[in-house]
């Protein structure tokens, strides 16, 4: 198989996506073929066998489908700085609002009332009432909060694909024997326990809720291969 610059530059493409979205890099390939017009990667390096190259065109296409996954791609730093003021205000059924983070966690508030997203993607949403003042507070309306959830929702997906684009492969995709790779310490490991609630987790489970504990939720930092903290009881 020949390997054109222009089809390496879809398989970077592709590795771009798979980190962002967490998904298996054959996964990632076919969304770039079939963005491209071909009904599977197979297809589109059976075309190229026979000379077709991507044009700057698809080559655009494809960068698109790069950055809707992970605006940060080609920056590396918060998503205020990069999309902008208009981006992070604004007004929801006529309420005004506003989104921030605080460590990798979600914040979208309004007057009276607040939303928050844990950085866990196992995390429920966490809605709060802030000024009791108020009457007529939107909060209280089930069809504002589910709106503002997909507003918010939206900006932790950005958190999310930053995260899995800057830590190991292994880390948000398991081997296929079930493995996964710490994203501080880097050991490896099939199972994980938790440190505050000494539960343990696959590596698949905890891989999914970015090494948070899928039971407490605790973060990172409590995650361990082995129950160390029981000393000679954990063997």
């Amino acid at each position: 198989m020949s390997n054109s610059d222009q089809l390496k530059e879809l398989k970077t493409a592709a590795r771009n996506i798979a980190h962002a979205k967490r998904i298996k890099h054959v996964g990632a390939l076919e969304v770039v073929a079939q963005a491209l017009g071909y009904p599977h990667w197979n297809a589109l390096a059976n075309a190229e066998k026979k000379g077709w190259r991507p044009s700057p065109e698809d080559i655009a296409v494809v960068e698109a489908l790069v950055l809707a996954e992970n605006p940060l791609i080609s920056i590396g730093t918060d998503p205020w700085s990069v999309l902008g003021a208009d981006r992070f205000e604004g007004e929801l059924q006529g309420h005004s609002y506003r989104v921030s983070t605080q460590a990798d966690d979600i914040r979208m508030w309004g007057p009276g009332w607040e939303l928050t997203l844990p950085e866990a993607p196992l995390a429920p949403p966490r809605f709060r009432v802030t000024d009791r003042r108020l009457k007529a507070n939107p909060i209280d309306d089930t069809d504002f909060r589910n709106v503002a959830l997909n507003i918010a929702s939206g900006w932790r997906k950005l958190v999310h694909a930053r995260i899995a684009s800057d830590w190991p492969r292994r880390s948000t995709v398991p081997d296929s024997a079930g493995r996964a790779e710490h994203p501080l310490g880097h050991g490896v490991s099939d199972i994980w326990f938790c440190l505050h609630c000494d539960r343990p987790s696959t590596g698949v489970e905890i891989a999914a809720n970015l090494f948070h504990c899928p039971h407490c939720l605790a973060s990172p930092l409590d995650i361990h291969a082995s129950r160390w903290w029981l000393g000679a009881a954990a063997n």
